[in-house]
């Protein structure tokens, strides 16, 4: 009976971890690109303007993009020059942002809704 109880304690424990270990991915913003910043003719950042809602995170981001962004429309890889001004996009950071107004991070994901 004690031996029962320790494996049944020990599977619990196992799924358990397991379970924590998947990272659910936030949307941090969902919104309007209303600046595109470019240096040396390449887009390094967008602004990006929303609002809050239930499943989102900030109303204004300022989202650094590097080689490792990936950028999507309709599930299919795209490339950063298909940015433009005026798009709705939905924004994953990478790691921990800047808590400044707006808000600054690093995108590991764009996806364009439209």
């Amino acid at each position: 009976m004690k031996r029962n109880v320790v494996i049944l304690l020990l599977l619990i424990i196992i799924f358990s971890l397991v379970g924590c270990g998947k990272k659910e991915e936030k949307i941090g913003i969902r919104g309007e690109i209303t600046e595109i910043n470019i240096m040396e003719e390449e887009i390094i950042s967008i602004l990006v303007e929303g609002d809050i809602e239930e499943d989102i995170m900030y109303d204004k981001a300022n989202v650094e993009i590097k080689n490792s962004t990936k950028i999507y429309k309709d599930e299919e890889k795209v490339r950063v020059e298909d940015l433009k001004e005026g798009q709705t996009v939905e924004v994953i950071f990478d790691g921990a942002v800047a808590e400044s107004h707006p808000v600054q991070g690093l995108a590991k994901s764009i996806q364009i809704v439209e």
